[in-house]
């Protein structure tokens, strides 16, 4: 069946084979169209996708040739429909053929399942991701809006698998990936936490401290705050000396600083 991805390079796809759109621009007017599938997305709103604050003078017309050519690319796709719906346009398309929405199903599914059922069904979510969100669309609009967005939800669904794995006593396979992200995202406590969690279950305290004191430095030198309640519970305990296999929380705060905030959290 033909899908649509915003969640890697966006686009129309079939047999793993991209159908179009052939420029960033029609990428844009896709994912937008795409991320608020079933609305009407205006014109004036496209062209702020597209060149934020400093439209040509042309602007309304490249977009309507945008969707002009959107269409032919779409064009005998069953099920699918990109209609001019004033004042601008709607595109119509089953969300199981849309990897962002078939991705928060899953989501959906594992959060509601039991831990058995949970970690598949999130590994067949993060499956669906084949690089960045928004990949190959103009400007930097639709990330500043969309893909920091995107990005979090993803971080979140392998948090949790993470967390799956360490209930389940894969903590060793799942170090090093832990470590990867941490320093990727280094103000994250759930992150910090989940490590801290790995090492000490693996025998390694000593390590799982140096941890928290990496974490607390951040967080104190870059934002000014000390670390939460439960990454400093953590912490006595690991010092107490008390029996591995803490459960790991369902949430912990996942501070950044407010420049890398999602435009939702602004708001």
């Amino acid at each position: 069946m033909t899908g649509f991805r915003l969640l890697g390079p966006v686009g129309v796809w079939t047999r793993g084979e991209l159908l179009g759109p052939s420029t960033p621009q029609q990428r844009s007017v896709l994912a937008m169209l795409l991320l608020h599938r079933g609305r009407t997305v205006s014109t004036d709103r496209l062209v702020e996708a597209l060149w934020d604050d400093r439209p040509p003078a042309s602007a309304r017309n490249a977009v309507q040739g945008y969707v002009s050519r959107l269409r032919r690319v779409l064009a005998g796709l069953t099920g699918v429909e990109l209609a001019t719906s004033p004042p601008g346009y709607r595109l119509d398309v089953d969300p199981s053929r849309v990897d962002l929405y078939r991705f928060r199903d899953l989501v959906g599914r594992a959060r509601a399942a039991g831990p058995e059922r949970a970690g598949p069904l999130l590994r067949q979510a993060l499956d669906l991701w084949s690089g960045p969100p928004l990949a190959g669309v103009a400007g930097g609009w639709l990330h500043e809006m969309f893909g920091q967005m995107l990005a979090e939800e993803r971080l979140t669904a392998v948090e949790e698998r993470i967390a799956l794995d360490l209930r389940y006593g894969r903590r060793r396979e799942s170090l090093p990936e832990l470590s990867m992200l941490l320093s990727e995202h280094p103000l994250r406590e759930r992150l910090a936490y989940l490590t801290m969690t790995a090492l000490y279950d693996d025998g390694r305290g000593a390590a799982a401290l140096e941890v928290f004191r990496d974490t607390r430095r951040r967080l104190v030198g870059e934002l000014g705050v000390e670390p939460g309640a439960e990454l400093q519970d953590l912490r006595r305990h690991i010092l107490q000396g008390e029996p591995a296999g803490l459960p790991v929380p369902a949430e912990l705060p996942r501070r950044r600083p407010a420049s890398l905030l999602t435009h939702r959290e602004r708001e």
